[in-house]
C-alpha cells in the first residue's frame, strides 16, 4: 500500500541555482534535519564516488545509524530529480516500509524557483496503513517542508 505527501517553498534564486544546491551532495546534510522518528541525513554520497547524475545511486548516512541507496532515476537540470530508495531501511522500520521514492519539481516563477517535492513509502502490509500514513503524513511532511524552508533561507542569505 502506497502511502505520500508533498512539500513546496518559493525561493528567490533561479531554478539552476536552486537545483544545483538541491543536489550538491554536501548540502543535504545542512538542510534535511529530520522530524521526530524521520533521522536527519548526516552525510550523502555516490557510490561509486563520481558526481549526481542519471542512474547513479547515492548513499545516504542517517542519524539512526541507517545507510539508504537511492537510485536517481531523472536527474535533469532543466526542472526534476527523481530517485527511489533501493536498500538500507533499519529495523524497526523495515518491517514497515518496503520501498520509498521522491520527485523533486523546480519550476520557474516571478520571484524565482518553486520547489515541488512529493515522497512516497511502500508498505510492506495494508495493516500498517494508519501508522504509516502518520510517519509519512506528520513526520516526514514536516522534516520535508522544514528541508525546503531550510533551502530556502540558505539560498536567500547567499544573495545578500
Amino acid at each position: 500500500m502506497l502511502v505520500k505527501t508533498n512539500a513546496l517553498v518559493e525561493v528567490s534564486a533561479s531554478p539552476e541555482i536552486v537545483f544545483d544546491f538541491v543536489t550538491s551532495l554536501s548540502n543535504l546534510p545542512k538542510v534535511f534535519r529530520g522530524f521526530g522518528p524521520i533521522p536527519a541525513i548526516i552525510k550523502a554520497e555516490m557510490v561509486d564516488g563520481g558526481e549526481m547524475r542519471e542512474g547513479g545511486v547515492r548513499r545516504i548516512e542517517n542519524s539512526d545509524g541507517s545507510v539508504i541507496d537511492e537510485e536517481i532515476i531523472t536527474f535533469n537540470k532543466t526542472g526534476r530529480q527523481t530517485y527511489r530508495l533501493v536498500r538500507g531501511f533499519k529495523f524497526p522500520i523495515s518491517l514497515l516500509i518496503e520501498s520509498g521514492g521522491g520527485d523533486w519539481k523546480f519550476t520557474a516563477t516571478a520571484k524565482g524557483t518553486r520547489i515541488d517535492w512529493e515522497f512516497y513509502f511502500m508498505l510492506t502490509s495494508g495493516l500498517f496503513y494508519p501508522v504509516g500514513l502518520l510517519l509519512v503524513q506528520v513526520f516526514m511532511q514536516t522534516a520535508m517542508q522544514q528541508c525546503l524552508d531550510n533551502i530556502q533561507e540558505c539560498l536567500e542569505n547567499q544573495s545578500e
